[in-house]
This record gives C-alpha cells, sequence and structure tokens, in this order.
C-alpha cells in the first residue's frame, strides 16, 4: 500500500512538474511596514517598524503556481525604561504564489511559503549617576536567534506596462513564540 501511495505521489509530481515553466522571469524590491509580537510566560510585546525587500519571479512551476523566494530585513526600536530595545529581522523565504485568474490588470493571488528568520536585539540602558558613588550601569546587551516561520501571504499584482507590475502584499509569519505582518508595495521589473 505504501508503495502504491508513492508512485502515486511521484506520478502527481511528474505531471505537474512536467509542465513547469521555471524560468528567471522577474526581479524587484520594495519597502513596507512589519509588525512584531512575541508572547513570554508572563507578558507580550510588539514593536513595529520599516522593512525593506527584494525578491525573484522564478516562474511558475505548475499551472498558476508561481515560485517566488524573497529576501526581507525589518528593523525597530522601541523605548524600555529610559533605554532602548533595538531589533532587525533578517529573512530568506520561498513562497509559492496562485494566481487567481481575473480580466483585466489587476491579479490577485494567496500564498504560503517556508521562511529562516535570523534576529539580533540589542538593549541600551543609560548610565546613573548616585551621588557619592558615581556613574552607575549603563551599555549594551545584545543577543541573536534564527527561526523556521511559516508564510501566509496575499496580494495583488498590477501591471503597469509590459515590464513593471506593482505588487502590494500583506503576509503574516507564524513562529513559536514570535510572529510578525508585514505589508510591502514594490514593483518586478520583468526579464525579457
Amino acid at each position: 500500500m505504501k508503495r502504491l501511495v508513492a508512485v502515486v505521489v511521484a506520478m502527481l509530481a511528474m505531471t505537474a512538474f512536467g509542465s513547469a515553466q521555471l524560468a528567471f522571469r522577474g526581479i524587484g524590491g520594495g519597502i513596507g511596514f512589519a509588525s512584531f509580537s512575541f508572547s513570554g510566560a508572563t507578558s507580550s510585546e510588539s514593536m513595529s517598524g520599516f522593512l525593506i525587500a527584494a525578491h525573484a519571479d522564478l516562474g511558475e512551476f505548475a499551472k498558476d503556481f508561481v515560485l517566488f523566494p524573497d529576501i526581507t530585513y525589518a528593523t525597530t526600536s522601541k523605548s524600555v525604561e529610559g533605554g532602548t530595545w533595538k531589533l532587525s529581522d533578517f529573512a530568506i523565504n520561498v513562497n509559492a504564489h496562485y494566481n487567481i485568474e481575473m480580466e483585466g490588470t489587476m491579479k490577485p493571488y494567496v500564498g504560503a511559503g517556508l521562511g529562516y528568520n535570523s534576529f539580533s536585539t540589542t538593549v541600551e540602558v543609560p548610565a546613573v549617576v548616585i551621588p557619592g558613588f558615581g556613574t552607575v550601569g549603563g551599555g549594551s546587551v545584545t543577543g541573536s536567534d534564527s527561526r523556521l516561520g511559516i508564510n501566509l501571504l496575499a496580494g495583488v499584482n498590477y501591471k503597469l506596462n509590459d515590464m513593471l507590475t506593482l505588487v502590494v502584499e500583506p503576509r503574516y509569519t507564524i513562529e513559536s513564540d514570535f510572529n510578525n505582518f508585514q505589508i510591502k508595495v514594490g514593483v518586478t521589473y520583468a526579464m525579457k
């Protein structure tokens, strides 16, 4: 029975990828807004900031399914009890878009993918002057972490002309105790 299932899955994959039209179709980038939310044992926190992104359109791997990897960098900071908490996220994502067929220049899509997120954080605490004792404390503490995340996305491509397409994409990334929401606006330049 396991062999039969494996053969059926292999045949479906060969059918899907047999008609694949993977090729470097376009490259682009964008800017946007990122909101991070953390949940710990005793509290939750959220921060929001700026992001920049670069993406590639690698063409269809099955009918209406497009391979669309991207790289994003988001950064934010927040005042915390007299100090500053800075967070940055560098993510490498492999996403698939399902293009929804519609007439006209506007083409919506939904998608999902996996991302490798590398976080770095710095907390800077100001020095405190205590009369009779001098300056106490001050400095910064840094840390880093990396995690895999699941990307859920939707968006729309609006064809500006034969070479340029406007892309608007909201995305939600789910990780163990750390999630982020992004809204990105950019353009894709068609490679011909």
